[in-house]
């Protein structure tokens, strides 16, 4: 299942983290966000921890040199950046030991994760730049495997005033 949402500011991208947040509580779910430096990704990360309860208290910055950020939120996030591990990028094995404990995981980069490594439902998300001039306008490209991943795609789905 894909869909495409065009987001034409930050208030858009952080309107569409929040009702995520309000989409992915039943874990495991994974977000994978690909896309270029400044694309979006720790702001849509941002805006869906702080959509979570308990998120208005975390503290949501990009893991680049700590590899793995963990917030207290309901469910618990795991936010990682795998830029640093380069290609077929495992996580550390602290952080995997986190997913096993129920986490919602959201891995910027995510493009430098080992195929191999087990996600059972996952939301890949793609950011590109959409408007020529225009520096906050970008196409998100959405794809969900899983259960859980496709219901809250089809419930996003839903929401007229998120497609592109």
């Amino acid at each position: 299942m894909t869909m495409n949402i065009l987001v034409k500011s930050l208030a858009d991208t952080e309107k569409l983290g929040h009702l995520l947040a309000g989409m992915i509580c039943k874990a495991p779910f994974s977000i994978l966000l690909k896309g270029d430096l400044g694309s979006g990704k720790t702001t849509l990360t941002r805006a869906i921890v702080s959509g979570l309860p308990g998120g208005d208290m975390a503290e949501v910055a990009s893991p680049s040199f700590t590899i793995c950020n963990f917030y207290p939120t309901t469910p618990p996030v795991l936010h990682c950046d795998l830029y640093r591990l380069g290609e077929n990028a495992r996580l550390p094995e602290e952080a995997e030991d986190r997913l096993d404990e129920g986490c919602i995981m959201i891995a910027e980069w995510a493009e430098y994760l080992d195929r191999d490594f087990p996600l059972p439902d996952c939301l890949e998300i793609s950011f590109d730049f959409a408007g020529k001039g225009n520096h906050s306008m970008r196409t998100l490209s959405l794809a969900a495997s899983g259960r859980n991943a496709e219901l809250a795609l089809a419930e996003l789905g839903r929401c007229s005033a998120c497609t592109a």
